[in-house]
């Protein structure tokens, strides 16, 4: 299990290394240096782009943009339609005034089998998904070991990058 977290951490981390040192507030593409270059060298060299000043700077990330999308999305990227209705089946039932135990533990594990696919879909955009999911089943069933386990094992990824944990989950 150790070697499990340690695995994630580091595929975590390597994912989020790729962007570190870049400005993502803005695309690459129109990115003009507004505020041009402070000197430029008597032999006419620029900022490291291959242009002049004004030229905009090259960028190492393809698709960035994208990427930037990607990890402030709402909504997951990985479609799991059938999970999402057997969810909401399973909590409308266990919201009614008339739900039993074994309506809870239905909602729970509907939410943990989302959050596992969340999890193990090898991306770590998705980990905030799967983070709610854990969650929202803790609710339901407050002492299932696998949804707390795994939830831990997230907010942990996210502490050893020194990334802000995500809130996904924790709403009333």
């Amino acid at each position: 299990m150790r070697y499990a977290i340690i695995f994630a951490a580091c595929v975590a981390g390597t994912c989020f290394a790729g962007c570190a040192g870049a400005d993502q507030t803005s695309p690459a593409i129109g990115n003009t240096n507004a505020a041009g270059s402070a000197a430029t060298p008597a032999g006419g060299a620029t900022s490291g782009a291959g242009g002049d000043a004004n030229s905009p700077a090259a960028s190492t990330h393809r698709g960035g943009a994208k990427v930037l999308e990607n990890i402030t999305a709402e909504k997951p990227s990985l479609a799991t339609p059938e999970l999402d209705t057997k969810i909401e089946k399973a909590e409308n039932k266990a919201k009614a005034s008339s739900a039993s135990e074994a309506d809870k533990l239905a909602a729970a594990a509907a939410y943990v089998e989302r959050a596992n696919v969340y999890r193990d879909a090898g991306q770590p955009v998705l980990y905030k998904f799967a983070l709610g999911d854990y969650r929202r089943a803790l609710r339901y069933q407050p002492n299932n070991e696998e949804a707390r386990a795994k939830m831990d094992e997230i907010v942990g990824i996210y502490n050893s990058m020194g990334r802000p944990v995500p809130t996904n989950g924790n709403e009333p």
